[in-house]
């Protein structure tokens, strides 16, 4: 079980790292720590699983009010991006029409962008920025 209990450790701790420390496997990577120690000890296999499951929830438990503490007192900035919602800008060309992609002007930028039902409005008419999906400009006519 020793080989086992390490890869989870390295597993967990890999995953926490790739996630950017947001705190997502932290716990089973503890749990994983005393597990370890138990197999070290010769503690019995299933026990060493009750005691991982355990001391992760137990972590996770004893954490969960400090962490949503710290990440609720983040506060949430909004992106060059997303300061485009709710600003009115210009059909400029239409891309494609069977997707119902055009591209629009808004604040001297140039995006792509769809209507929430996919109709394409007409080149020169306002539109409203509503939303942003991935990379476009979900608006509606104004």
């Amino acid at each position: 079980m020793l080989g086992i209990w390490l890869t989870v450790i390295v597993i967990a701790v890999a995953f926490e790292i790739a996630t950017q420390l947001q705190l997502v496997s932290v716990w089973a990577a503890v749990g994983g720590i005393v597990a370890l120690i138990t197999d070290v000890c010769g503690v019995d296999q299933t026990i060493q699983i009750i005691i991982f499951f355990a001391v992760t929830f137990i972590m996770l438990a004893l954490t969960r009010p400090f962490v949503r503490r710290m990440t609720n007192s983040i506060k949430n900035t909004p992106t060059n991006a997303d300061m485009n919602i709710g600003r009115t800008g210009k059909v400029t060309k239409i891309v494609d029409t069977s997707a119902g992609l055009f591209r629009v002007s808004v604040a001297g930028a140039d995006w792509s962008a769809v209507t929430q039902d996919r109709s394409i409005p007409e080149v020169g008419s306002d539109i409203r920025v509503e939303r942003i999906e991935g990379v476009k400009l979900v608006v509606s006519s104004v």
